[in-house]
């Protein structure tokens, strides 16, 4: 009886399954990619991925060969740049293998160089011989209990921080937060509403391309150093909603409810019209192979590249130079020509040295901007003493500057882990005061350069399982950050901007003066009084004694020590009749110093 009862259930789903076959429509033979007998009306990606020639399944996965729908959508990928699939689609053998290992060992996908300085700064203390955490290794690696308040750091990037990463899945979260992710795609995707396009019928393919926009970059880089901002002449304004428009708060918003204000945005967006992908190569952006803990160490790009250019001859067609230019389909070719060079010798195919001089060639469209090369005799960029000035130190016009960030921490309350999904114990909650757009005060980076800084301040409140505050938990940061701030403008600061402005040298916003034959100075702010817990004002990072009160040396970050800040002030009291950079006196100002104080019968005597 059962075994009757088996061959009749075996000969049902038999005829079962040719019907199901029988009614499923046939591609012609030599259809290779069954795909595209459903998805027939689909776009091309672009030009470079014809879909007629590489069909659905070379990049989704899945089932090329069945029609049916189940089978055919049998692990196949919604997006092939996912960092999770992507060594079987982008990097497969004949398509990208180098790039995918390169973009998976870069800043923006580790996060190594965030996640580095949150514990150092905030655990005060590194292991030796242990490694830095990095994004893939916290998602599966039970090395760092997020629920612990010893690991305060860790919890706070992976609820705080870590929507912004190349791992994180395109499309999880929401708004803004659900662009940001999804590894290649992450930049080399089009943001656009998919459906059917009215003119040809076709369905819309996202659009892949290398010529990125501005947008794709905005999305994550609005927050933290706000750069991405800054470039386009944005300020993030303090949460009153101001200036008021017609009685009520500003409309102007970014993500987040955030206000903002409109200031002088970057010459070369203003001037120029450029965008991010116009200066940032490939290099810099997807990383060369290497583990970075900064992202300046794998950045590619300096002010030097395109302002004092090196340049190396096209003589092959398939150099890099000129794959590039040929996937961009705007920039002219570049055999014959000889294009610039970057510092670690990438090819700015689009900075070509032509016989009507220099020309500059916008990635996104391809308009031409005639480079003017500043002369190196020009006494300013040549000038002694300033030897270790970065361009942005005379050339940034504002910098945006938050003191004090305001963290509080619960134990008590639970928040949804950006890395798992999951909610957890401790709920982060940030408020921030004093923001301020100014001029940027200088320091010292890596002992070397004079840079713009900002501060990286944090008060960090702890409370534990019973909503007790914690004051042994708590404890505050006071660093230092030192970055190019994105707001370039082409006349530079003065002399006076500098050697006269105790906000520049890192004492604060205030007064500084003579008393007898000792200097003072009156800052403008006091932080006890605001009922910080600090006993100088936030936006002094030194005293006049050399003494620092903010400092990173976990990054090399500093202000101006004593000598270094005499040398600054010592060329004050000449300024009000020596004010170019020309003048005599500053081809050698320490010995002119010198017989200023010593000999009788010089001009500034009489």
């Amino acid at each position: 009886m059962k075994r009757s009862l088996l061959l009749i259930s075996i000969c049902v789903i038999g005829v079962v399954v040719i019907l199901k076959e029988a009614r499923i429509e046939r591609p012609p033979e030599g259809l290779k990619d069954r795909c595209l007998f459903c998805h027939k009306e689909m776009r091309d990606p672009d030009p470079s991925h014809p879909v007629a020639a590489f069909g659905c399944a070379v990049c989704h996965l899945g089932n090329r060969y069945s029609v049916d729908r189940e089978r055919a959508h049998y692990a196949m990928v919604l997006n092939p740049g996912d960092l999770r699939a992507v060594d079987r689609t982008c990097g497969q053998s004949g398509c990208h293998p180098d790039l995918a290992d390169r973009v998976k060992k870069s800043v923006m996908a580790t996060n190594k160089g965030i996640l580095r300085i949150l514990q150092e700064q905030w655990l005060q203390r590194v292991e030796e011989n242990k490694p830095s955490p990095v994004v893939p290794g916290l998602r599966v690696s039970d090395l760092y209990e997020t629920a612990s308040p010893q690991n305060l750091a860790i919890d706070h990037y992976r609820k705080m921080c870590a929507g912004c990463h190349l791992w994180k899945p395109r499309g999880e979260g929401s708004g803004e937060a659900a662009r940001r992710g999804g590894g290649c795609s992450d930049c080399h995707i089009l943001d656009e509403e998919k459906g059917t396009d009215a003119k040809t019928r076709m369905t819309r393919h996202p659009i892949i391309t290398t010529r990125i926009p501005s947008t794709n970059c905005t999305k994550c880089h609005n927050r933290s150093a706000r750069i991405g901002l800054s470039y386009f002449g944005r300020f993030e304004s303090a949460g009153y909603g101001t200036p008021y428009e017609g009685g009520g708060l500003s409309q102007r918003r970014l993500s987040g409810n955030r206000f903002f204000m409109d200031l002088q945005a970057d010459v070369h967006i203003k001037k120029a019209g450029m965008e991010c992908i116009d200066c940032h190569t490939a290099i810099g952006l997807m990383g060369d192979g290497q583990e970075y803990d900064d992202m300046r160490h794998q950045m590619d790009i300096t002010c030097q590249a395109c302002h004092s250019p090196a340049f190396s001859p096209i003589e092959i067609s398939d150099s890099l130079a000129g794959r590039l230019a040929r996937l961009n389909k705007r920039v002219p070719g570049v055999l014959g020509k000889s294009v610039g060079l970057s510092k670690k010798g990438t090819p700015l195919y689009n900075l070509q040295q032509e016989a009507d001089g220099i020309i500059f060639y916008r990635k996104m469209d391809g308009a031409p901007v005639s480079m003017k090369i500043p002369r190196e005799e020009k006494p300013h960029h040549r000038l002694k003493g300033h030897e270790r000035l970065s361009c942005q130190a005379c050339h940034a016009a504002w910098m945006p500057q938050c003191y004090g960030c305001h963290l509080t921490y619960r134990l008590s309350e639970q928040q949804t882990d950006w890395l798992t999904r999951e909610k957890s114990p401790g709920r982060w909650k940030e408020a921030r005061t004093y923001l301020r757009f100014s001029r940027p005060a200088l320091g010292i980076r890596d002992d070397r350069g004079v840079f713009p800084l900002s501060p990286c301040q944090m008060f960090v409140s702890v409370y534990d399982e019973s909503n007790t505050y914690r004051k042994d938990r708590s404890f505050k940061v006071m660093n230092l950050s030192a970055f190019d701030p994105h707001t370039t403008t082409a006349r530079s600061r003065t002399c006076l901007d500098c050697h006269e402005d105790p906000k520049v040298l890192g004492l604060g916003e205030g007064i500084l003066h003579w008393k007898g034959r000792k200097r003072i100075f009156r800052p403008t702010y006091d932080a006890l009084a605001a009922g910080l817990a600090v006993s100088h004002p936030l936006d002094a990072y030194v005293t006049l004694d050399g003494e620092s009160l903010q400092a990173d040396p976990a990054t090399g970050v500093r202000p101006f020590n004593r000598e270094e800040m005499d040398r600054v002030l010592g060329v004050a009291p000449c300024l009000a009749c020596h004010m170019g950079y020309d003048d005599p006196i500053f081809r050698d100002f320490q010995e002119s110093k010198r017989r200023f104080q010593e000999e009788a019968g010089l001009p500034c005597l009489k």
